[in-house]
């Protein structure tokens, strides 16, 4: 009787304490922050910019590490780094709640030049909010961050790379018109742009252009209301992006289980970590927080993570 009782039990206390661990595990794995640092190559990087290195924030989504953000705090301040990016997706859809942004920019380190572009969970437009009076645009103020757009140059020993945001990565945005209280700047930079012979530029956006194709209603858009060619559509030479959360739920050797906006199986290009396609080199940050509905708002083997990004000159 004994021994049929013990095998009676024995899977289903296996399963629970399996379930247990695994909630135990993701809740534990949820709550700490990891420095994703990677390399990107390219041949035409300026030499001055060879070790140049990016500090990449996204997709917080009023997550908290720590009281007042002290544990992504004290992470942050021990990198060694250029320049930090804010990437977007700063709230969760909707909600008034920046106190977890505040906490962070409040405690980060000041004496690096810091920019700011907003996400899809921020305003229904990147470019149109970009003006004073809005909150995002006051808060990052507030702590000394620039709105990024339409660009940046950066100068380092009489060389230059260029950061620039892209005008119709998400769909949502190519049918909504530039503020006018922005139009000057953004002629200033494509005038300065376009006098500059064959600037290397890094493309900041959001969410990632797709690198291995091209969507039919951007192609649309590109060709038909701006005029420009049919046959490339992408015109930078390095891209750093978030929005997918790196495959919010991923398995190892699978990979990606789910990605905002490329559903289920979306494999690893367009949705985490460094790729080349075509020629074009494109990092997309795993970021820091969770989306989707509250019982679903976390992560499963997709630790929380900063990017830090290395730019390095390869030989032709």
């Amino acid at each position: 009787m004994k021994k049929i009782y013990y095998k009676k039990w024995t899977i289903p206390l296996a399963i629970l304490l399996l379930a247990c661990g695994m909630i135990g595990y993701t809740a534990w794995d949820n709550n700490r922050v990891t420095v994703d640092k990677v390399t990107l190559n390219h041949s035409d990087l300026p030499d001055a910019f060879d070790g140049y290195r990016i500090l990449q924030i996204t997709d917080l989504h009023e997550k908290e590490f720590g009281n007042e953000q002290s544990k992504l705090i004290r992470l942050i301040e021990k990198q060694d780094y250029d320049i930090v990016l804010f990437t977007g997706d700063y709230i969760s859809d909707e909600s008034e709640n920046l106190k977890p942004l505040e906490d962070l920019l409040k405690g980060m380190p000041k004496e690096k030049e810091m920019y700011f572009i907003l996400g899809n969970s921020d305003e229904d437009n990147s470019v149109a909010t970009l003006t004073p009076g809005n909150r995002f645009y006051d808060l990052f103020q507030k702590y000394g961050v620039t709105p990024l757009y339409p660009g940046k140059k950066i100068t380092k020993d009489n060389e230059s790379i260029w950061l620039k945001t892209n005008p119709y990565v998400s769909v949502v945005e190519i049918w909504r018109e530039t503020p006018s209280e922005l139009e000057n700047d953004k002629n200033e930079f494509d005038t300065q742009y376009a006098a500059e012979n064959d600037p290397f530029t890094i493309e900041v956006s959001h969410r990632p252009t797709e690198i291995d194709y091209e969507d039919e209603n951007i192609h649309d858009y590109r060709t038909r209301i701006l005029g420009e060619t049919d046959d490339e559509w992408i015109d930078w030479d390095l891209s750093i992006n978030g929005h997918t959360h790196g495959g919010q739920f991923y398995l190892p050797i699978i990979g990606p289980i789910y990605a905002p906006n490329y559903g289920l199986f979306p494999g690893s290009v367009n949705v985490r970590g460094v790729h080349t396609e075509n020629g074009h080199t494109q990092y997309v940050s795993p970021g820091l927080g969770a989306s989707g509905p509250t019982f679903a708002r976390f992560r499963v083997f997709n630790t929380p993570s900063i990017g830090l990004i290395t730019l390095q000159k390869t030989n032709k």
